[in-house]
């Protein structure tokens, strides 16, 4: 029961992370929304982790450790976007993207890996999906890097930096 909670919880909080992740992209105040949503997911992850860990194999074990520590990776690079973060009205920077950028990759990834598997795909095929997951998601940011901090008298730059909503 309390792992069942833990789960839905770390999955809503996932969803919440990734919703308001994306909107800041352009939207500086849903930052905040992000950043604690991320966070909750890591703890509720760790408290899953702790909850479960009588219970776990040696492999599973592993991989949750691995999945934690990966989330506190997510924290760290969120905090490097929020130290990035635009004020104002000034452009979101190629740095903050990237930080931005590489959180939003992970948790897509984890929903479509763990998509897969529940529905009870084999392994490989939860792999090849993360790795696709990883490939798409690096062009895709790096197009939206482009597009974004484009400057505005660059010839081709797709009418410039677009500016930062509040």
């Amino acid at each position: 029961m309390v792992h069942d909670v833990l789960i839905a919880a770390h999955a809503a909080a996932g969803v919440i992370a990734f919703a308001a992740g994306c909107a800041a992209i352009s939207r500086r105040s849903a930052f905040a929304v992000y950043f604690a949503s991320l966070v909750a997911l890591v703890v509720f992850l760790a408290a899953v982790l702790a909850v479960d860990w009588p219970r776990l194999d040696g492999p599973s074990r592993s991989l949750y450790a691995v999945l934690t520590m990966l989330g506190g990776y997510l924290i760290w690079r969120a905090v490097q976007a929020r130290r990035l973060l635009p004020t104002g009205s000034a452009h979101r920077s190629g740095r903050y993207l990237d930080h931005l950028g590489f959180t939003l990759v992970a948790l897509f990834d984890g929903f479509a890996i763990i998509a897969v598997l529940t529905a009870g795909g084999p392994g490989w095929l939860a792999a090849s999906t993360g790795v696709l997951g990883v490939g798409v998601g690096h062009v895709a940011i790096r197009r939206l890097k482009a597009r974004l901090t484009a400057a505005p008298d660059r010839p081709g730059g797709g009418g410039g930096g677009r500016q930062y909503a509040a």
